[in-house]
């Protein structure tokens, strides 16, 4: 698990450091925050925004996510529709539309764009 507030933090401090104590990208934060390179930073912020992308639930993911009790909303969007919803209750998706392909459940609300070019059975 990544530590977003460490990783705002180094960034921060790259943000505000001279490009000349940086050390050519190399452990430039060892003083400031030990053991963070620029290399750590890059590939820590890339996991985390691709943690954040709206993407397609597999249907092993469902299964995870309607069981777990803590759940994290997902927007449902049924076929031939534009106008994803919001959904935090698995007994409102209707289960054996998404087996047949007719639903899709996503991890953030896609763009009008982005349901334009689902890809249907």
């Amino acid at each position: 698990m990544i530590d977003s507030e460490r990783l705002i933090k180094a960034w921060e401090i790259f943000r505000e450091s001279n490009p000349y104590e940086i050390c050519s990208g190399r452990e430039f934060l060892a003083i400031k925050e030990p053991e963070y390179c620029m290399g750590k930073m890059i590939e820590d912020t890339i996991t985390l925004l691709k943690e954040h992308e709206i993407r397609e639930l597999t249907i092993d993911e469902w299964k995870e996510w309607k069981n777990n009790p803590k759940r994290n909303p997902v927007c449902e969007l049924w076929e031939y529709d534009t106008s994803p919803m919001w959904v935090l209750d698995p007994n409102t998706i209707h289960e054996p539309a998404l087996l047949m392909g007719k639903l899709k459940l996503f991890t953030g609300k896609p763009t009008f764009e982005q349901c334009k070019v689902v890809k249907w059975k």
